[in-house]
């Protein structure tokens, strides 16, 4: 499932998509972030402190990881 999903956020992370929606990785990695990485924590300093390396390695993952080889099943 997550594979699928950075596949999906990195057909959005494209120039030419970028160009017109104004959501690059960075951006994608903010929104997405949170839903997929969720902090157990209830704590607002531990879920503040968590949230920047949470959407540097969403970002990481949507920047860098090979998708290539995802096969659709449907």
């Amino acid at each position: 499932m997550l594979t699928y999903l950075i596949h999906f956020l990195q057909d959005f992370a494209q120039p030419e998509v970028v160009a017109l929606t104004k959501m690059d990785s960075s951006n994608l990695a903010m929104v997405f972030a949170p839903n997929v990485l969720r902090c157990t924590s209830q704590d607002p300093k531990v879920i503040l402190e968590n949230t920047r390396k949470e959407m540097n390695f969403i970002r990481t993952l949507i920047t860098t990881m090979d998708t290539s080889s995802i096969t659709y099943v449907i």
